[in-house]
């Protein structure tokens, strides 16, 4: 499993396996099912060759037994669903005749799924479904690396790094910020003062935009992405909870401890530079500095 598909949510890697067969297929030959109607009927999609495909992202660092009984639930669940919904999914397909039905997983890591796919087919050729050829039907697992070209596309596609550019900030908005935010600005005047001296101005003008700034970020990233912003939050929370306790251990903090704060910075959030532009990359690590100095209470030695 690429580094790229391992950083995909769930919904991220129904997106790309789309884009994936679809490039694989072609788009007269492929078609989508939209599941806001009633479900998606067991498949998400089909193909000209009679294939049903779903897809499935399960969490990947759970025990062997777990992550086999998931996906073993998940293949269940699904065929259940062309029984049940055998005469919509055969005016679904038309003229369609299916010869398998597979699901798509970052990593097949057992072969015990491969004769529970077997264990099912029998049973889904037992129900006589009118949209299934019963001599060459199969229940199949496959991943990424089984379309190759198509898998090269979708990351060219999919892995697309958004760039939410960052807002100016006006004297009047961070005069406003510091109204709002006394205790907060009291930290950044107290540490860059540590930190540079009398000659802090300038720093501290720029930790507080760079505060500002990562906070419309966010809120922009939610709106635009909410499934990465949960990724980066989840990243932030654990950084800044590091930072904490990177400073409870420190007896004196200084600018050594500052610029590898930075440095911890770009390394914890670069799992999503996939995602994200360098910009952005660079506008977390610098912000995130700023949210700790802003909100820590830990003091710099004083120089």
């Amino acid at each position: 499993m690429s580094a790229y598909i391992d950083n995909l949510s769930p919904k991220e890697w129904e997106e790309f396996c789309a884009i994936m067969l679809r490039y694989h297929y072609t788009q007269n030959n492929f078609w989508e099912v939209p599941d806001e109607d009633r479900g998606d009927l067991g498949l998400e999609f089909y193909t000209i060759d009679g294939t049903l495909f779903q897809c499935y992202y399960p969490d990947m660092n759970t025990d062997m037994a777990a992550y086999k009984k998931k996906i073993q639930k998940k293949i269940r669940e699904d065929l259940k669903k062309l029984i049940s919904n055998e005469s919509e999914i055969t005016a679904l397909l038309d003229d369609i005749v299916i010869n398998q039905w597979v699901l798509i997983i970052p990593k097949l890591k057992s072969k015990d799924l491969l004769k529970y796919c077997n264990k099912k087919k029998k049973e889904i050729l037992e129900k006589l479904l009118s949209f299934i050829d019963p001599n060459t039907f199969k229940v199949k697992i496959e991943t990424s690396s089984s379309y190759p070209e198509g898998e090269l596309f979708a990351k060219s596609i999919h892995g697309k790094a958004i760039d939410i550019p960052l807002v100016e900030v006006t004297e009047k908005e961070k005069t406003e910020w510091l109204k709002g935010n006394s205790e907060f600005s009291e930290n950044i005047e107290r540490k860059s003062k540590a930190l540079i001296g009398d000659k802090s101005a300038d720093f501290q003008d720029r930790v507080i935009i760079k505060y500002i700034q990562i906070e419309r970020f966010l809120d922009q990233l939610r709106v635009d992405r909410p499934d990465l912003h949960g990724l980066v939050e989840d990243s932030a929370r654990a950084q800044l909870e590091n930072m904490k306790d990177e400073s409870l251990l420190e007896n004196d903090l200084d600018k050594e401890f500052v610029s590898n704060i930075v440095r911890s910075n770009k390394d914890a959030f670069s799992k999503h530079s996939n995602f994200m532009s360098d910009k952005n990359m660079q506008s977390l690590s610098f912000g995130y500095l700023s949210k700790w100095l802003a909100e820590c209470y830990m003091d710099f030695k004083d120089e």
